[in-house]
Order: C-alpha cells, then sequence, then structure tokens
C-alpha cells in the first residue's frame, strides 16, 4: 500500500498509542502495583549506568521520566525540476499545532494544520548518550505549481505529498547533546561541540487525485486509492558528516544550537503508476546528488520543570545529471520547518 494509505492508517491509531502513553504513566506511579514498581527501578538502574559513563559537568538530567509539551509548527516544502519540461511545485507555508509526551527519552508527537483535515505530520524521536533517530510521517494536500513544456504551461492542482524520512545520527563526543538543544529533555551545562556521522532515507509519495474532485474526507480518499490516475515515489538513501555545536548562557538557563551535515546521495529512485502500471526507474550512473541539514535551536530553561523552546530545521537537496546532452536536467528541494514549544517534565524517578 502506498504511503498516503499508511499516513491515514497512523492518523487514526495515534490516539490510541497516545492513551497507552498516559496509561503507563498512571500504572508506574502507583505503588501499590509491584508489576510497574520493578519495572520502574530496573529502567531507573539502566539508566543510572548511562548517566555514570557521562560527564557530570558537561551533561545533567532531569528528576523526572515524562515530558509533555505543546507546540506550534511552520512548514514549507519547493520542489523544481529543470529540463525539457520544467516542473514547479510547492506547499506555501502550512501552520500546525500539535502535541507531544516523551518518556525516558523516547518521544511521540503529533501535529495537524490548522483548518485542514488533511494536513498531519506524526513523529518518533528518541536521543541517547552518542546514537538517536528521528522518524518522520508527513501528509499534506497543499502542494500545487505548474509544469512547463516547450509550447506550453499548465497548473498543477489537487496534488497530495506523503512523506516518510529517518534520520539516524551519531555524536562522537558524549559531551554535547542534541537532546538537550531539540527537545530539551536533557541538560547541557557548558557548552561542547562534536563531530556528527548521519544517515537519512527519505520516500516521497505524490499522488494526482484529478478526475476526483476537492476530496476532503479520510474515508473519502481511501475510497478512491485503486482508480488514481498517477503515482510518483521518489527514494533517497543519503549518509554524510558534519559539526554541531551547544553555547550555554545566563547561568546556565539560555542554550544555543547550531549544527551542519552535508551528506551525499548513494542511492535514489523513482517509481511511477500510470492508470495501474509500474514502472521503476533507479537513478543511472552520472547521476551526482547533494543535500544537506542544518538546524538552529534557542531555549530557555526555569525551574526543572519549564522550558521554552523556538527551532528550526533546513534540509535542501539537487540532484544532477553530469552528462550533458537532450536528457541533461536537474532536481532539485528544499524544506524547512519552525517550531515554537513549551514543555512540562512530571513524573519523579
Amino acid at each position: 500500500m502506498i504511503i498516503f494509505a499508511k499516513f491515514l492508517f497512523v492518523m487514526r491509531r495515534f490516539l490510541l498509542l497516545f492513551s497507552l502513553f498516559i496509561s503507563l504513566a498512571a500504572a508506574g506511579q502507583n505503588k501499590k502495583d509491584s508489576f510497574w514498581r520493578d519495572l520502574n527501578d530496573f529502567l531507573n538502574m539502566r539508566e543510572d549506568k548511562s548517566y555514570a559513563k557521562l560527564d557530570s559537568n558537561y551533561i545533567g538530567r532531569y528528576p523526572y521520566h515524562w515530558d509533555a509539551r505543546l507546540f506550534y509548527n511552520s512548514t514549507s516544502l519547493r520542489i523544481r525540476v529543470d529540463g525539457l519540461n520544467d516542473v514547479d511545485l510547492a506547499t506555501g507555508m502550512n501552520h500546525r499545532a500539535g502535541i507531544g509526551l516523551s518518556y525516558r527519552g523516547l518521544g511521540l508527537s503529533y501535529s495537524r494544520a490548522i483548518g485542514k483535515k488533511l494536513n498531519f505530520n506524526f513523529s518518533l524521536d528518541s536521543y541517547g548518550k552518542n546514537f538517536g533517530f528521528e522518524y518522520a510521517l508527513r501528509f499534506t494536500t497543499a502542494l500545487k505549481g505548474t509544469v512547463k513544456t516547450p509550447s506550453s504551461e499548465s497548473p498543477m492542482e489537487n496534488l497530495v505529498l506523503g512523506e516518510s524520512r529517518l534520520n539516524l545520527f551519531y555524536s562522537f563526543n558524549s559531551r554535547f547533546s542534541y537532546a538537550a538543544a531539540m527537545k530539551q529533555s536533557k541538560i547541557q551545562r557548558r557548552s561542547a561541540g562534536s563531530f556528527i556521522a548521519s544517515a537519512s532515507w527519505s520516500v516521497w509519495d505524490v499522488v494526482s487525485l484529478d478526475g476526483f474532485g476537492t476530496v476532503t474526507d479520510p474515508e473519502e480518499v481511501e475510497s478512491v486509492f485503486d482508480l488514481l490516475q498517477s503515482n510518483l515515489l521518489y527514494n533517497r538513501v543519503s549518509i554524510g558528516a558534519g559539526y554541531g555545536y551547544n553555547w550555554v548562557l545566563g547561568n546556565r538557563h539560555w542554550l544555543i544550537h547550531g549544527s551542519l551535515v552535508p551528506m551525499w546521495t548513494v542511492y535514489e529512485a523513482t517509481t511511477d503508476w500510470e492508470k495501474g502500471k509500474r514502472s521503476h526507474h533507479p537513478y543511472p550512473y552520472g547521476w551526482v546528488t547533494f543535500c544537506a541539514t542544518g538546524r538552529a535551536a534557542v531555549s530557555y530553561q526555569w525551574g526543572e520543570r519549564w522550558s521554552l523552546g523556538l527551532n528550526g530545521v533546513i534540509n535542501q537537496m539537487v540532484s544532477r545529471n553530469t552528462k550533458k546532452g537532450n536528457d541533461f536536467h536537474r532536481f532539485g528541494a528544499q524544506d524547512w520547518q519552525i517550531r515554537l514549544s513549551l514543555s512540562f517534565r512530571f513524573g519523579s524517578r
């Protein structure tokens, strides 16, 4: 099933997962329940061993297991193809409000566009001592633009975009914490930086709903999956390395983060369906693709329970065919996100 369908599946079951998180929190606080008490003690022991290996002059932890947050996102995506046919697609600026919950560093979050039913984002992330991952599913109906041929220009509308992205990263300096900068789930006590190795996998699923009118309801969208006129799936796998730094200011209340990770794409391919026929197109020798991820964040902590954070992430990708000729063209994409979040910690250790 295409990623678009998976998005709807995830959205319907997110509330079930969220309810499970809440029930686990309540059970973990019930001292009469020996099972949850023993489990909590076991996890505390594992966590204590992990933090014992860290330099406490640089990295600290809060005396709480749980972190709840409210956040507001602004996102944008633009895709361009330059060749015999030029394509320019963009989502414009989308605004989403959401909620998130983390337990011992493992976090879930869900956000949706204000006033739009089918624009939402689901993410799962975890930040450890050195290794971390971020997984995000995004779905938007706001993608539109134009396609230019040598003889004409036509609008492209009623498009649906589904995106799945997995980022893996490893920081070589355990005195540096991504979690302190991006989620405020750890304490960066002194300024520190680190070289970062990273790998990413991205899938973009573009679906045309032309011929089906304006679709506004999830059940209505599911009913037309088998009748879709066209679908384009783009896969990319990239690896790279960069550097990040955390600046601690104002008696440890303020934290400023900046990082840049250039990446080289080692695999990319497109798969398209046209009226039920599927064709797969790995990018041939001669294609060169570079991408980079930049991050910036500012956060303020007051007390042990509250924090306010503002962070931004930008992803830039350019793919070129180095073989000159009639088929020479370039494919590029840029997407960015700005997030304002308010966090509250609870559930004493």
